[in-house]
């Protein structure tokens, strides 16, 4: 059985922070053999779901039906689910129990092992299957957590849901600078393509400041992040985030699936994508989520 995950008691609440924010915990991460320890600070996340775990066809089935009905049977205790057989099945759950449940939820696997929530994006999924937006939520959550390099890299998570609702102004807040990529789609849909990742123009600035071959090759660098090496990934490039999204005022974004003609085409190409995370990273942070700017 896995190492069962240090649960904070006594959390603080963030005096200076909207209700959604909560305080860090103590717990340290946990060895690489392991899952890595639940944040206890909302909305940042743990960076380093395997995509060779996501994407392994069995997973993906298993997830997809998952989504269809209620997470949890009796004592909270996960329905039946091909997931908990493998080691890589149970970090996919793993992280799906996290972006779907708050901090304090928690489901059970049936020899007892406890999935801790942690941002909440469909917390009513433990009595009924999932709607739409909701499986946009967490699919757009369980992307940006996919990380190829294999390394746990911090992510602050911003959109526009309540989920994700946190002042700027704050430690650790204010530590995250570098604008990464925005991510969103439905992984719960069956067929190849079921995500997409837009790139923040700012990016290829910070990537250009650690080895000139970053500009070069950035889309396949940030096609590494969620895809890895697979030869096959659910995920596409839709190429610069103001060519394929359109912003509110609070600079929270609503995408489309192809660029430039996206937000001209909307009526003809169905309905666009709302609920879209985009995310932050410290300086220190990008190297690490981003290792072959280190080839040159």
């Amino acid at each position: 059985m896995l190492s069962i995950r240090s649960v904070a008691v006594g959390l603080l609440a963030c005096s200076a922070l909207t209700a959604g924010c909560v305080g860090p915990s103590d717990t340290p991460p946990l060895g690489s053999a392991e899952l890595p320890a639940r944040r206890e600070v909302v909305p940042i996340g743990l960076n380093g779901l395997k995509p060779a775990d996501f994407w392994a066809t069995d997973n993906r089935a298993a997830l997809r039906a998952l989504g269809g009905a209620a997470l949890v049977g009796a004592g909270d205790v996960v329905v039946a689910t091909p997931l908990l057989a493998t080691d890589g099945g149970r970090s996919v759950l793993d992280h799906l129990v996290r972006c779907a449940l708050p901090l304090d939820g928690v489901v059970y696997g049936p020899d007892g092992e406890p999935f801790y929530g942690e941002f909440g994006f469909a917390p009513a999924w433990t009595g009924r299957a999932l709607n739409t937006s909701e499986q946009r939520w967490v699919s757009a959550c369980m992307f940006q957590h996919l990380n190829g390099s294999g390394e746990h890299v911090d992510i602050l998570l911003q959109g526009k849901h309540p989920a994700l609702e946190c002042s700027r102004d704050e430690e650790p807040f204010s530590e995250f600078v570098v604008k990464d990529a925005t991510m969103y789609g439905n992984a719960f849909l069956p067929g190849h393509i079921v995500g997409f990742t837009c790139l923040n123009p700012e990016l290829s600035g910070a990537l250009s400041a650690l080895s000139l071959s970053c500009p070069l090759d950035l889309g396949l660098l940030v096609l590494e992040r969620p895809c890895g090496y697979l030869p096959t990934c659910g995920m596409a490039l839709t190429g610069l985030c103001n060519l394929v999204c359109t912003k509110d005022a609070a600079g929270d974004q609503t995408c489309h699936t192809l660029p430039l003609v996206g937000p001209l085409l909307a009526p003809l190409l169905g309905s666009p994508y709302p609920e879209t995370i985009r995310t932050e990273l410290r300086d220190s942070d990008l190297l690490p989520l981003y290792p072959g700017c280190g080839l040159l």
